[in-house]
């Protein structure tokens, strides 16, 4: 039996374009550069694309796309979760172009283990989430703006 879903949306404006963005945030050879909560990734297949990450403090997973639409859309699942917290999860990632570069929105879910446990530490959970996907996004904001 899982514990509580947790979700978050954020959306940053970046000053560059749609497919600068997507190339740059969805090339996993970049994600530990500006996502400091990815420890370690191996790409395992490009097609669908399978990644495993190692996640600091929670454990490993594979994302599985579900959706690879460049440079509109992407959507994933996480499989396979090693963690003692995290029984699961997905996302999806949107790139819309706005005037002056792109609006970037990240949706995150995480599926927490444990019921009762989890009920008690989804607030605490939801605020690092959120508050890591904003720092996530802001780096590769800085990162690709300093371009």
């Amino acid at each position: 039996m899982t514990g509580p879903h947790i979700t978050v949306r954020e959306t940053v404006l970046v000053r560059r374009p749609p497919s600068e963005v997507w190339d740059y945030t969805q090339d996993f050879a970049n994600r530990t550069t500006w996502d400091l909560g990815v420890r370690a990734v191996d790409v395992l297949d490009d097609a669908p694309r399978r990644v495993r990450v190692d996640l600091q403090g929670t454990g490993s997973a594979t994302l599985e796309y579900q959706l690879d639409r460049r440079p509109e859309r992407t959507s994933l699942r996480m499989v396979d979760v090693v963690s003692r917290w995290i029984a699961g999860g997905g996302g999806s990632w949107e790139y819309s172009p706005v005037p002056g570069g792109t609006a970037w929105t990240q949706t995150n879910t995480l599926v927490l283990r444990h019921r009762r446990l989890g009920r008690l530490l989804a607030p605490l959970v939801e605020r690092s989430l959120r508050a890591n996907t904003r720092t996530a996004m802001r780096r590769a904001k800085g990162i690709l703006e300093a371009r």
